[in-house]
């Protein structure tokens, strides 16, 4: 029978569920284990289906889990999901059909609203179990974390309830990231996101700004937001360097000396002189006309401010790009920003939610902030002050989930100063391992920047920032818990949440007022709700128990998407130093994994159509293949192009070579009463039953064992699963069958004991190759396990998954023997070089052979000699050092291949017996070929083969060896046949060099 791995995958799931076998696993793992590793679930955004990117790394999580479990550990091996926020958010304005977030308050309002995210969330959630269960990820469902739960969210608050303590939480005005799309504000963290880079064509605007008081002196500047002059305080320049005043016409541009000449180029004016030179420092505090007073009276009420409208000088300018004269809107940049703040200059932010201008932008108000770039452009040509109109194609971020582009807007937000502590998170992350230096060297760069994290978000659905401020005298209190909260509620907010249904969400919290310690006024909840990134981080703290936070973490390992050295591996490092107050990570080692591609290596995603489902690839498509095909392919930090047309190849043979492996064994091994617990491997060594071939693939099965276990460990699972195939592909199926198949095709009784000792080694071999292959494969090792192993021997555990993980046995071990070995099969392959020179097929017998090498060589060749010249097809061989000069002689009937100081001489001289030999060879292959066809088993015993077409000459030469071929294809007898019509049966045809003969099986 074929390998059909998808009717194997659906009893095993079966078997699993019915015997409970991933929940008694665990409870057996937690009474019985050598320790405990730690674990907490990255926890996947149900906001969507799982695609085989979400895949990757689930198998990966999968795998480490099984492994660690068959090691010996309890693994808190629990799922858990992320409920909240944005992406949530997002996906049921998609639903509910409101394009932004006024619509959404306006028509569906917050209570509604919050329903239909938490409907969302169970949707996606089906999908995801589903999706766990046909990958056979053994993550316990019933020990889920949801973030959305009080009680998540007031373990959450503990992270923040400390960082308040510290002085680490505070309200601030500062710029941040703002997407007018999702309305709300980014971390710094979310801007830099994989792919929120993107390719855009912005305006390219060269104007001037008058130096006040001297009508022929311009400032020339460069922006690709012109609507940043609208918010316009400040011009920039850098102090050392060397500026310019340019004459052009019968004006002078001031513009720094070393970009006169390619700005000039890009403007094309050819005529023009330098006027003079001078430092950058020169020009501090000089008055510039600012041009758009009369449009916007507030900027006309600043321009009676000292420092407004005047230039400043900064390092950060640059002067090798553009004019090195910046232009400074406070309102709309951070380096701008915290100019002006140094300076005590205001900040202008004249902007709503919608990044609308508000009436203190005068002409420009209900304009959105980019839909104004066109108008600033139309002002400045009216007023003279237009140089350069063009557009440029640059990169630049956009919102990592509704993909608009950001806007940088000052606005008050709360922000967790973990810049304070930077030095203790950077120390912290030092010391975790990451096996490999390019993600770990990627992180350590982010970390270093150090920048405050803005956790506020103006959003609806997530957990609520737990501060009140009273409306009298400010005053603020943090509230850590709904115990708290209902402790200091007023009494007429008591009286709403005995009738309302309370939850820690929005807008029931809203409704608690709290009254003033300091002044008795009334006291509302800051309007904000929490960055998701930090409702996520909290995990640790938040999954577990107080005794379970101890004990599992730090965590032993964790697995993510390499875009999360800005997302969870980032906020959790954060908030678990600001939690303990050391320098110590949530986590002792994190992989991070590259993300998948489509097969032609673009980016999977809605509009190309790419996205490839988990469940729907999984109705058509093997779970195991999937699983060894994204373990194998490439290494688990590179970014992986998924195709599936691959993955049906190469990963499908090599299970199925394990599958064939497997009943070969249990075939011929049944049928000579082969007993587990009685025909052990000791048994064989102490009867003196194990040959060199045997010895040998033990030994090579502890380098496989070790050399697997060690890659795990390292986390390169692609080169552990390379490992593995080899040994399997090669070492077992290619090299040792071929070996011992002769041995097991004879029912004779006085070779059963040697026949019993192959069997003994395959049992032990081919079950730890079973058990290795476990964690990647997991369905096809439980079904080999259960079918074979567990049948064969019932004192075995109850599932493979309960097996331990096998250890490298040194006494197995001889090097010696598999050096040997492997100068053997080198001289095979010269063999085998040597025939296709002269186009000698393997399987034709050769009479002889000369091997040419150094007497060590030579020993060892000779020591293996019976298994060499079974695997060269040769009758005879002989060993010498030198080349007889006979050979020259009769230079034609001999086939010669060298390498590596080994020479292999083959007489290619076939006389009538060797002839007869190999048609019966090619012969027996199609018959062994049509046994397999009609379901035969290798130890059925045919009653009869009929083969016709052959000429006269084949017929004569095939005659004597009729017995042979009925004994290598296990018949009880070969007839020949000059047609078909001399026998009533059903005739296969086959080709054979060129003609055509035909076969049947009775």
């Amino acid at each position: 029978m074929d390998y059909r791995p998808l009717e194997i995958e659906k009893e095993i799931r079966e078997f699993w569920e019915k015997n409970r076998i991933q929940e008694r696993l665990m409870e057996h793992r937690q009474k019985n284990h050598v320790g405990v590793a730690g674990w907490v679930e990255g926890p996947p955004t149900l906001n969507g289906i799982p695609h085989v990117g979400h895949a990757r790394g689930r198998v990966m999580k999968d795998l480490w889990f099984r492994w660690k479990t068959m090691r010996g550990y309890f693994v808190p091996f629990w799922a858990g999901w992320d409920c909240q926020g944005l992406p949530v958010e997002l996906e049921v304005e998609k639903l509910l059909g409101v394009k932004n977030k006024r619509e959404l308050l306006e028509r569906v309002g917050e209570e509604r609203f919050i329903e239909e995210c938490k409907k969302t969330i169970m949707r996606y959630h089906k999908e995801w179990v589903e999706a766990d269960r046909n990958l056979g990820i053994f993550i316990n469902q019933n020990k889920a974390y949801w973030t959305y739960t009080d009680e998540y969210i007031q373990r959450e608050w503990q992270y923040l309830k400390r960082a308040w303590e510290q002085g680490l939480l505070e309200e601030g005005y500062y710029v941040v990231a703002y997407c007018p799309g999702c309305q709300t504000s980014l971390s710094s963290a979310e801007v830099g996101y994989e792919g929120s880079y993107v390719e855009v064509e912005d305006p390219s605007l060269y104007f001037k700004f008058r130096v006040a008081d001297k009508p022929d002196e311009y400032f020339l500047v460069w922006t690709t937001m012109p609507f940043t002059i609208i918010t316009d305080l400040m011009l920039a320049v850098h102090p050392e360097a060397e500026y310019a005043k340019v004459k052009v016409g019968n004006e002078k541009w001031i513009i720094v000396k070393n970009r006169v000449e390619p700005v000039m180029q890009e403007l094309g004016i050819g005529k023009y002189e330098i006027a003079e030179t001078f430092l950058g420092k020169s020009l501090e505090g000089l008055k510039y006309d600012y041009p758009f007073k009369d449009l916007i009276p507030k900027q006309a009420e600043f321009d009676r401010h000292p420092l407004v409208h005047r230039v400043v000088c900064e390092d950060f300018v640059d002067v090798n790009t553009a004019t090195g004269v910046v232009h400074l809107s406070p309102g709309n940049g951070e380096e701008d920003f915290f100019a002006a703040q140094k300076r005590g200059v205001p900040v202008f932010a004249p902007f709503d939610d919608e990044v609308k201008f508000n009436g203190e932008a005068g002409a420009f108000s209900g304009v959105f902030a980019r839909d104004a770039d066109a108008m600033v452009v139309e002002e400045l040509r009216k007023r003279g002050l237009l140089v350069k109109a063009d557009t440029i194609r640059h990169e630049y971020p956009t919102c990592w989930r509704s993909h608009h582009k950001l806007v940088w807007l000052a606005r008050r937000e709360y922000f967790l100063r973990t810049d304070r502590i930077n030095d203790k998170v950077v120390a912290a992350a030092e010391k975790v391992e990451y096996f490999f230096e390019a993600p770990k060297n990627r992180f350590l760069s982010f970390l270093k920047e150090g920048k405050p994290w803005c956790i506020s978000r103006e959003r609806v659905w997530g957990a609520p920032l737990p501060i009140w401020v009273c409306e009298k005298c400010g005053a603020k209190t943090f509230i850590a818990s709904k115990k708290e909260l209902f402790e200091k509620a007023t009494e007429e907010s008591k009286l709403a949440l005995r009738i309302d249904r309370f939850e820690l969400h929005k807008p029931w919290i809203d409704r608690v007022k709290i009254k003033c310690e300091k002044c008795g006024g009334t006291m509302h909840r800051e309007p904000f709700v929490l960055d998701t990134w930090h409702n996520s981080g909290a995990a640790p703290y938040a999954r577990f128990t107080d005794e379970e936070f101890s004990k599992y973490v730090p965590v032993d390992f964790l697995t993510e998407g390499i875009d999360q050295t800005r997302g969870w591996a980032n906020s959790l490092l954060l908030e678990h130093v600001i939690l303990t107050g050391r320098a110590e990570a949530p986590y002792k080692a994190f992989l991070f994994q590259g993300l998948t591609q489509d097969a032609k290596g673009r980016k999977m995603s809605k509009s190309l159509g790419n996205i490839i489902e988990v469940n729907k690839l999984l109705e058509k498509a093997s779970a195991d293949v999937c699983r060894f095909y994204l373990l194998r392919k490439c290494s688990p930090i590179e970014f992986m192009n998924f195709d599936l047309n691959e993955m049906n190849r190469r990963p499908y043979q090599v299970l199925a070579t394990l599958y064939h492996l497997n009943r070969f064994f249990v075939q011929n091994a049944e049928y000579d009463n082969f007993n587990p617990q009685k025909h052990t491997l000791e048994w064989a060594k102490n009867n003196n039953l194990l040959k060199k071939p045997d010895l040998w693939l033990l030994s090579k099965l502890q380098k496989a064992i070790g050399d697997y276990t060690a890659m795990l460990e390292k986390c390169e699972f692609n080169t552990a699963l390379a490992e593995l195939e080899d040994f399997v592909v090669e070492t077992i199926s290619r090299l040792y069958v071929p070996m011992i198949r002769k041995e097991l095709w004879t029912d004779d009784p006085e070779t059963l004991n040697r026949r019993l000792a192959i069997y003994a080694t395959l049992w032990h071999v081919l079950k730890t190759a079973v058990l290795m292959f476990n964690p990647a494969t997991p369905f096809l090792c439980e079904a080999l396990y259960q079918k074979i192993y567990k049948r064969l021997d019932p004192t075995l555990p109850e599932s493979v998954n309960f097996e331990k993980w096998p250890e490298p046995d040194e006494k197995l071990r001889n090097k010696a023997l598999e050096e040997e070995f492997e100068t053997m099969l080198e001289c095979v392959s010269l063999v085998y070089s040597a025939r296709q020179s002269v186009k000698l097929k393997r399987r034709w017998p050769l009479k002889k052979m000369l091997v040419v090498a150094s007497e060590k060589v030579c020993k060892m060749l000779q020591s293996l000699n019976e298994v060499l010249l079974e695997l060269a097809n040769v009758k005879e061989a002989e060993y010498m050092q030198e080349p007889p000069e006979t050979l020259k002689a009769k230079a034609r009937r001999w086939a010669e291949a060298s390498e590596k100081g080994i020479s292999v001489y083959l007489d290619t001289h076939r006389d009538e017996a060797l002839l007869g030999e190999g048609l019966m060879r090619d012969i027996a292959r199609r018959v062994q070929s049509l046994r397999k066809e009609l379901g035969y088993i290798p130890t059925d015993i045919l009653n009869s083969v009929h083969i016709a077409g052959l000429d006269q000459e084949s017929t004569r030469l095939l005659q004597p060896y009729l017995s042979g071929m009925a004994e290598l294809v296990r018949a009880k007898k070969v007839h020949l046949h000059q047609s078909q019509e001399e026998v009533k049966a059903e005739w296969h045809e086959y080709s054979l060099d060129e003609k055509k003969i035909y076969i049947a099986i009775l």
